[in-house]
Order: C-alpha cells, then structure tokens, then sequence
C-alpha cells in the first residue's frame, strides 16, 4: 500500500507540473480599446472649375479613447498624394483645434496644390491619402497614439494643354516614328511632308515627360482632307485611318489648336508665275514653277546672286533664306529660260519686289526688320525697275507668296 500511495504522489505530482507550464503571454500589458474612426464624405470626386470655392471633399473623425485627465489629447491630420508618405515638402499638416472633428478641402485648394506642390501631370486622375493622429501628451506612461488612413481618386481640372516639348507621327501608315518640327516662319505651327501607305496615324506629343495624343474634339476621326479641324491633347490614342498611298501634308497650328491633313488630292500647289518676258504683249506667254528666287540688283555685292531657299513643309508657296543683302534688290523666279526656243535671262523674268505707286510706276522701298512688308510681282519694266532696301546684316527672309509677303527676322 504504501509503494501504491508513493506511485500515486509522483503522477500527481508529474500532472500538476504539466497543468502549471509557463504562458509568455498571460502577463502582457493589455492593449488598449481603441475608438478613433475616419471617414471620407467619398471615395471618388471630380473637381468643379465652376464652384472653386465651394467644399467638395470632407474627412470626419470620432473621438480616440478617453484617457485621464492628466493626459492632454491632440489631433493632428496630413494630406498627401498617394505614394508621397506624407513627406515633409508635400504634406499638408494641419494641427487641429480641440473639438473639432472634420477637415474640409476645396475644388481650388486641391487643384492649386496638384498644380505647385505635388507637380502632378495635367489632366492626370490621381488618389490623395488622408490621415489623421490622435495623440496624448503628459501623464505618467506613455500611451500610443491612434492614427487612421483612408484614400480617395481624384478627377482634376481638366486643363486645355496645347503645348510640346516634341511632336511626331507614328501608325502603320508610316515607317517608325517621325518627328514633326516647329517651322521657321511660324513658331506655333508644326509642319510635315512625306510618304504614308494606307493604314492608321497617330500624332503623340511628348510633354513634360507626359505622352498625349492630338485628337478631333468632337471624337471624329474620319480623315477631312484640307479641312482644319479642331483638336486637342489627350492621354488616350487617337488614329486617323489613311486610305491611299501617297504624298500628304500634316500641319498642327499649336495658337489655333487645328489640325489640317492635306492628302495627294488636296495638296496646296506651288506659286505658278505666268507672264510675257519684258512683260510684252509681243513675246509668247510662259509659265514657271517657283522654287527657288534669284536676287539681282545693287546690293547683291555681284550680278545674280541664287538664293538657294528652303521651302516650307507648310506651304509650298512660302520661301525661306538666310543671309544678308546690301543695298536695294528685286527677287527673279528665275536667271535663264526659255520660251519657244528663245533664250532670256533675269532681266526679262518676272519678279517680286515693292509694291508699285498708286499710278502704277517704279519705285525703291526700304523694309524694316521685324516688320511684314508687302511683295508685288510681275515682268513689266516698271515692276523690273523696282529695288527693296533690306535692313542691315542676317536676317530670316520669309517670302510667302500665297499672301505676297516678305518679313525679315533677325537671325538668331
């Protein structure tokens, strides 16, 4: 019995070890209930130009738990753009005043810090992120604050850009990717000539590090050859559909905000000059293509001198040099031709140079830089006759024809 008593103490003894094992755990400090709640009047807004200062978005809080009264409570709340981490050169921090529990934005807060804060991409939907902190100072311990989060996206303003650091074509109706450039005589025009196949086209525009698209405003975009068409820029692509190979002119006036796509059919034609050498009713009537414009008079510093213009991609009627000239001159479509077989030079080709007077005779004008002059043209001797003074040292000269004017730009 007593071997049986002693046999029966140890596995009571054993069970009793085995029912008091250690838990880590049962000793911690228990967490405390917290009650702070953050809300946002909506999960999704869309920012109103026409009510700028009206509140379009609104965070509400609740109270955080009650502590004694030797802690003093604080809230604190941040704003930021999703992804910033409420970093120090974004945030907006605002450290409310006592029993106050809502924070409210405007249409034109939010735009303006879009805009010089957070530099967000125009145009660009983006998620602002809302926190707000509940914290105690004093007391005897420490006591860990409540802190909650909510997110909400963000239609911006939509903003009218027109502008771009690069412009360029690109589709299946043309070969890689060409860049459009400005050109010289209008530096909100971009201009191209080229080749297409039929296929689709598209006109990216990079933009600040952004890539939009032109497109038709009112979504159409059925090709409307020689028809300027309102555009604008969008981060969605847009393609025109081209049904024909051959040559098209692509002119996008960035001030206008059109587009006009010229197609083989519709092209804009060179200037055709058609006269009698010497302007005499005697001599047979010709016609030439100008291309290029030969100057002649005193201020040439020789004879004849050929210009060697470059025609626009906008236009084929308009001419560009670079250079200077001294003294008056007149402008010859050409320095030798001939006509049924008879051979002429400048001094019987038509020309362009000042306007004629008013009882239609010859005289000398003198065109100011930076300053749009008027051209006449023609082969007669009071036309022929005629010398226009250009202003001193290089210049741009643009001759458009289509409008029979000449500006001469300081070169840059």
């Amino acid at each position: 019995m007593n071997c049986i008593y002693k046999t029966l103490l140890a596995i009571s003894l054993v069970g009793g070890l085995c029912a008091c094992t250690y838990d880590p755990y049962e000793d911690d400090i228990t967490l405390p209930t917290e009650t702070l709640t953050l809300n946002a009047s909506s999960e999704k807004i869309a920012l109103d130009e026409t009510n700028l200062q009206a509140p379009v978005l609104t965070f509400e809080w609740t109270a955080a738990r009650e502590m004694p009264d030797e802690y003093l409570l604080s809230y604190t709340t941040q704003l930021d753009v999703l992804g910033n981490n409420f970093g120090s050169t974004t945030v907006i921090r605002t450290d409310e005043e006592p029993g106050v529990f809502s924070r409210s934005f405007t249409s034109e807060q939010l735009n303006n810090w879009a805009n010089e804060r957070w530099n967000l991409p125009v145009n660009k939907n983006f998620t602002l992120q809302f926190r707000v902190v509940a914290q105690w100072a004093g007391g005897s311990t420490f006591e860990a604050p409540e802190v909650r989060t909510v997110t909400v996206d963000v239609q911006p303003i939509h903003v009218d850009v027109f502008d771009a650091d690069k412009m360029s074509l690109s589709g299946s109706a043309i070969a890689g990717e060409t860049e459009i450039e400005k050109t010289v005589e209008n530096e909100n025009l971009y201009a191209w000539v080229g080749d297409l196949t039929i296929g689709e086209l598209s006109i990216p525009v990079e933009l600040e590090g952004e890539t939009l698209y032109i497109q038709p405003v009112d979504g159409d975009n059925t090709l409307k050859p020689g028809v300027p068409v309102d555009v604008k820029m969008e981060e969605s692509i847009s393609k025109w559909n081209i049904p024909a190979a051959g040559r098209y002119r692509i002119l996008v006036n960035m001030e206008t905000k059109q587009a006009t796509i010229y197609t083989p059919e519709t092209d804009l034609k060179p200037f055709y000059a058609t006269f009698r050498p010497n302007g005499a009713e005697a001599n047979p009537e010709t016609t030439i293509e100008v291309t290029d414009l030969w100057a002649y008079g005193g201020g040439t510093g020789w004879g004849v001198r050929r210009l060697n213009v470059t025609v626009s991609a906008a236009d084929p009627q308009v001419l560009i040099y670079k250079g200077s000239f001294n003294g008056g001159v007149k402008f010859c479509i050409a320095q030798n031709f001939t006509v049924e077989g008879t051979s002429y030079n400048q001094n019987n080709a038509y020309c362009f140079t000042n306007p004629l007077t008013a009882e239609g005779k010859r005289q000398n004008l003198t065109l100011a830089s930076n300053k749009l002059g008027q051209l006449h043209g023609g082969a007669d001797g009071e036309t022929r006759n005629s010398y226009y003074g250009m202003p001193s040292g290089a210049h741009t000269y643009i001759f458009d024809l289509r409008n029979m004017t000449i500006l001469a730009k300081p070169a840059k």
